[in-house]
């Protein structure tokens, strides 16, 4: 995980120890109207560093950026929620926590979305692990690197069922999820739902297509079994000539179709 950890801000950090400044807010705040005015105005308090945690995707620079902290902001003044609100406001981020670290710190904990699959509806975006689409994925910032995508489903079949849309994705990355816990299997780099055909995952590497059907969640595993058993059965010619693996959908599941390059 990437954190941005301790970061000095360009302003002034105070020369007084901390025992002497809380010593001195002490004393101005007992002092009323002038000693507010001089907590809350004084370079003395001036934000100068940040103490961040739980970032992985987000850098120093685009944190600094969400919280909008203008010139020699006051640590008093600054408002926690305004800036949690702020950096919440971020796609990439579910939580953010800002607390006064001081003299003249914020302390800011965030909890970050995680990018598990990319999903075509007529534009790319990225979906976290509940089936949920946080963001139009940035392919040129890398945003996709390593993900398999997820396709089939309409941008109008979302609009207006969202939540239908959710969860057909959630069962489509479970499905990728459960194929992907065996390392002796490939590497699947699409996951196609097809209202009639069921679900259908194609590897990444030579493009085959693996069609699973339209199981139950249950059932998920005992169809991979079958795809494991047909696989391993085959030599490495043979694994370079498959083109699709068809388990039986609707008949005892251990029944595996191989096509291969020119049948």
């Amino acid at each position: 995980m990437r954190e941005v950890g301790r970061r000095t801000l360009g302003v002034a950090k105070s020369s007084l120890p901390f025992v002497g400044i809380v010593g001195a807010v002490a004393l101005a705040l007992g002092g009323g109207y002038f000693g507010y005015q001089w907590v809350t105005h004084s370079s003395r308090f001036a934000i100068a560093e940040l103490e961040v945690s739980g970032n992985a995707r987000l850098g120093e620079r685009e944190i600094t950026d969400l919280l909008r902290l203008g010139p020699n902001p006051n640590v008093f003044l600054a408002d926690m929620g305004t800036l949690e609100s702020r950096l919440e406001a971020s796609p990439w981020i579910v939580r953010a926590e800002v607390s006064r670290l001081l003299p003249t710190g914020l302390e800011i904990e965030i909890q970050e979305e995680a990018a598990i699959a990319v999903v075509e509806l007529d534009g790319l975006y990225l979906a976290n692990e509940k089936g949920q689409l946080f963001k139009r994925a940035n392919v040129v910032g890398g945003e996709v690197d390593g993900l398999s995508i997820v396709t089939g489903i309409s941008r109008d079949e979302h609009l207006a069922d969202p939540a239908g849309t959710q969860e057909r994705l959630q069962f489509a990355l479970d499905a990728l999820h459960g194929f992907a816990v065996k390392t002796d299997r490939p590497q699947i780099g699409e996951v196609h739902l097809d209202a009639r055909h069921g679900i259908s995952l194609i590897t990444f590497d030579d493009a085959i297509a693996i069609h699973i059907g339209m199981p139950r969640k249950g059932e998920l595993a005992e169809r991979y079994r079958a795809f494991d058993s047909a696989w391993h059965a085959l030599d490495a010619e043979e694994h370079a000539a498959a083109r699709s693996f068809r388990i039986a959908d609707r008949t005892p599941s251990d029944r595996v179709t191989v096509a291969f390059a020119g049948n």
